[in-house]
C-alpha cells in the first residue's frame, strides 16, 4: 500500500469483500471508494493477490533485461568492473532464497507503480539489491523506471492485469465455477431422467429462482475441454460463474463454445 497509483496520481485503496465464509481483498481507485467517479471515469478495481503477482512478474522482467539495467547503472557512475559485479549481485539476489517475492525485499525494492491502460510504470530502488559498502556509486537514489506492457481483462466488476509472454500462473480452481457446473449437471440429469418435472420444481426445492435454474441447466452441455479446464483450474481469466450464468445464446456446438468463451 502507498506504492500503487492510477493515471491521475491517486493511490489505490485496499478494500475487502466477503462472500460466504471467504474474504477477498481488492485494490480500488480512490474515486470509486468515495463514490466521486463520473460516468466517463472507469477507475480500477483489481484483485489484490493477482495484481501483486503481476507487479512482481514485471519486476522480474525489468531485472532480467540487462540492457536497460546496465544503462541505468552506467548513468549513475558505475565503472565497467562495478557494472559486471553489480549485475551479478542482482542476478544472485533474484535467484537466491531471498528473492524479490519476499515482503522484506519488495517493501524497499518497489518504489512506485503507476497503472495505465497500456501498461504499468514500475520504479525500482536498485539500492535495495546492492550493498552500499560494495557499490557506493549512485547514492541513495539508484532508481530504474520502465513501462511494462500489459493487457487488461474484465471479469465481472473487476479487472485483471495480464502480462504478455509471462509464464502461466499455477492453476487455481474457482469454487463458484465448480459449484455452478455441478448444479447444472445435476439438474439437467434430473430433468432428463424425469425425477424432476420442471425447473420450477427444482427451484422450489433448492430455494432459488426458476431463472437461476434455467441459466445453470445448459452448463451440462458445455464442451468437455471447457469442463476439464474449469476442473483443473486452468480456465481463462475472464471465465467466471457469473459470465456463464448470464451468457445469452450459448451455442450447442463445442467448437463455437470454445471460441465464444476464449480469452
Amino acid at each position: 500500500m502507498g506504492k500503487l497509483f492510477d493515471e491521475s496520481g491517486e493511490p489505490l485503496y485496499s478494500c475487502w469483500a466477503k462472500k460466504g465464509q471467504r474474504r477477498y481483498r481488492y485494490l480500488v481507485s480512490k474515486k470509486l471508494v468515495r463514490g466521486t467517479a463520473t460516468p466517463d471515469e472507469r477507475g480500477w478495481r483489481l484483485p489484490a493477490e493477482r495484481t501483486e503477482l503481476a507487479v512482481m512478474a514485471g519486476t522480474r522482467q525489468m531485472l532480467s533485461d540487462r540492457g536497460p539495467l546496465g544503462s541505468t547503472l552506467r548513468a549513475f557512475g558505475f565503472t565497467a568492473a562495478e557494472l559486471k559485479q553489480a549485475i551479478e549481485a542482482i542476478d544472485s539476489k533474484v535467484k537466491s532464497h531471498q528473492r524479490v517475492e519476499t515482503a522484506e525485499d519488495t517493501g524497499t525494492l518497489i518504489e512506485r507503480v503507476e497503472l495505465r491502460r497500456d501498461g504499468m510504470q514500475i520504479t525500482l530502488n536498485l539500492r535495495a539489491l546492492l550493498p552500499s559498502d560494495r557499490f557506493p556509486a549512485g547514492g541513495a537514489n539508484l532508481h530504474l523506471t520502465r513501462l511494462v506492457p500489459l493487457q487488461t481483462r474484465r471479469r465481472g466488476v473487476e479487472t485483471r492485469l495480464v502480462l504478455p509472454g509471462e509464464a502461466v500462473p499455477a492453476p487455481r480452481t474457482d469454487p463458484a465455477l465448480l459449484r455452478a457446473l455441478a448444479r447444472g449437471h445435476q439438474w439437467f440429469g434430473e430433468l432428463a431422467a424425469g425425477t424432476a418435472v420442471s425447473t420450477k420444481q427444482i427451484a422450489a426445492r433448492e430455494g432459488v429462482s426458476d431463472s437461476y435454474v434455467r441459466h445453470l441447466v445448459p452448463l451440462a452441455l458445455l464442451a468437455p475441454a471447457i469442463v476439464e479446464s474449469i476442473c483443473a483450474g486452468r480456465q481463462g481469466v475472464c471465465l467466471s460463474a457469473e459470465r456463464l450464468k448470464t451468457q445469452a445464446g450459448l451455442p450447442i456446438e463445442w467448437d463455437a463454445q470454445q471460441r465464444l468463451l476464449a480469452d
